[in-house]
């Protein structure tokens, strides 16, 4: 199992080389959505914001409780609600940048004690804090894996 020292510096690691790429993509290209049913390329960075946002809130909760019941995230609703189509891009990037690297000191300074706290997020099964911060990276790791696809096919000069 990874630990949270290793889980925040690979959060950082990821995050400074994405912004980068982020920030050089066109903003038009990124706002255009290429089918009704599937998200932007903001709306995907977007979707990262909230769900950072949705698990700091969990992160935190979690270590002072023992056990944590949190709401599913509503993704779609979350992302609608923002319109995160209109924001500009680089205050985007940069939103989900430093969300990012806040919640890497944050699970950084999880104690061991806390990381076995029982996690419940509606309707899904009862998991641990230490599996909350584990599965976020691998969620972050998988957006961007899709991001950089639908980079290469969209935003091709």
């Amino acid at each position: 199992m990874t630990t949270p020292h290793e889980t925040a510096t690979e959060i950082e690691s990821v995050i400074e080389s994405w912004r980068i790429k982020l920030l050089g993509l066109d903003s038009e290209k990124v706002h255009a959505k290429h089918a009704p049913d599937r998200w932007s390329l903001s709306e995907v960075v977007g979707h990262l914001v909230d769900s950072a946002c949705n698990n700091h809130q969990r992160f935190v909760r979690a270590q002072y409780c023992t056990e944590l019941v949190f709401p599913k995230y509503e993704q779609n609703e979350w992302v609608a609600a923002a319109n995160y189509r209109t924001r500009d891009w680089e205050s985007l990037v940069q939103l989900w940048y430093h969300y990012n690297r806040q919640l890497a000191v944050l699970i950084r300074n999880i104690p061991e004690s806390k990381l076995s706290t029982p996690c419940t997020i509606t309707p899904n099964e009862t998991c641990t804090l230490g599996f909350l911060v584990t599965d976020y990276l691998d969620h972050l790791h998988h957006h961007l894996s899709k991001l950089s696809e639908r980079i290469t096919a969209e935003c091709a000069t």
